[in-house]
C-alpha cells in the first residue's frame, strides 16, 4: 500500500486543484489537469494507492460542486477496483 497525504489548504480554484494533485500525486506528465484525467490515472495506477485528502474545508466551500464531483469520482474508482479486483486496497479519505 502507498499513501499520500494531499493538503488542500489554500485550494481556491480547479487549477489550484491539480496543482496540489500534481504536488502530492505521482501522476505521470501527460495528466490532463481535469476531473476525466484524474479518474484515468485513479484506475491506471491506483491499484495500491491510499489517498488522504486533508484541509478540504476551505476547498470545498470555494470548488462547490466540483469538489462534490471529486469525491464521487474517488468513490467511483474504489468501488470499481472492489469489483474488478477484489484485493486491491485502494482507499481514498477526505478529512477537513
Amino acid at each position: 500500500m502507498r499513501v499520500f497525504y494531499v493538503d488542500l489548504a489554500g485550494v481556491r480554484d480547479k487549477a489550484g486543484l491539480h496543482d496540489a494533485l500534481m504536488r502530492d500525486l505521482p501522476l505521470p506528465d501527460y495528466y490532463g489537469r481535469n476531473l476525466d484525467a484524474l479518474h484515468d490515472v485513479l484506475t491506471e495506477y491506483g491499484s495500491d494507492w491510499d489517498v488522504i485528502f486533508y484541509n478540504t474545508r476551505e476547498a470545498q466551500e470555494a470548488l462547490g460542486d466540483y469538489y462534490t464531483a471529486l469525491k464521487r469520482l474517488c468513490r467511483d474508482v474504489v468501488s470499481e477496483f472492489a469489483e474488478d479486483e477484489p484485493e486491491s486496497g485502494m482507499r481514498v479519505r477526505f478529512y477537513p
